[in-house]
C-alpha cells in the first residue's frame, strides 16, 4: 500500500521594502526610528536610521532588501500569509532606550509577484 504525501509548495521571494516617511506626527521634539521584522518566512530584524521630527514629519527614504520564504496551499495554490511588521519607536534618554509608538503588519503574500507597487499604499 502506498501513501500519497502532499507537501506544501515553498517559494522564495526577493523583497524590497521602502520606508519613506511618517507624516502627522504629534510630537514636536523627538527622534524616531523604524524596526522591520519578519514574523513569518524568515529571520529578518533590521533598524532604520534615527531621524528627528521636523514640521510634524519624519523622512527616512531607506530601502531594505531581503529574501522571504512563503508557503502555498497544496490544493488551491494560494500563498499563505507572510507577515512583516514595521514598528515606529521613539528614542528616550539619549538613545539608551526607546518607546514603541505603533506598528503595522504587512502581508507580503498579497504583493508577491506583483512587481512594483504604488507609493504610499499604507
Amino acid at each position: 500500500m502506498t501513501s500519497l504525501i502532499m507537501r506544501k509548495k515553498r517559494f522564495k521571494f526577493a523583497v524590497e521594502l521602502e520606508l519613506v516617511e511618517l507624516s502627522s506626527v504629534p510630537l514636536v521634539n523627538a527622534v524616531l526610528f523604524g524596526k522591520i521584522r519578519l514574523l513569518d518566512g524568515g529571520s529578518l530584524s533590521q533598524l532604520s536610521s534615527r531621524q528627528a521630527v521636523q514640521d510634524h514629519m519624519v523622512h527616512w527614504g531607506e530601502k531594505i532588501k531581503f529574501n522571504c520564504r512563503m508557503n502555498a496551499n497544496v490544493t488551491t495554490g494560494v500563498l499563505e500569509p507572510c507577515l512583516c511588521r514595521v514598528s515606529v519607536r521613539k528614542e528616550l534618554k539619549g538613545g539608551k532606550s526607546y518607546m514603541k509608538c505603533g506598528f503595522v503588519n504587512v502581508n507580503l503574500a498579497e504583493f508577491a509577484g506583483s512587481g512594483t507597487t504604488p507609493d504610499g499604499i499604507f
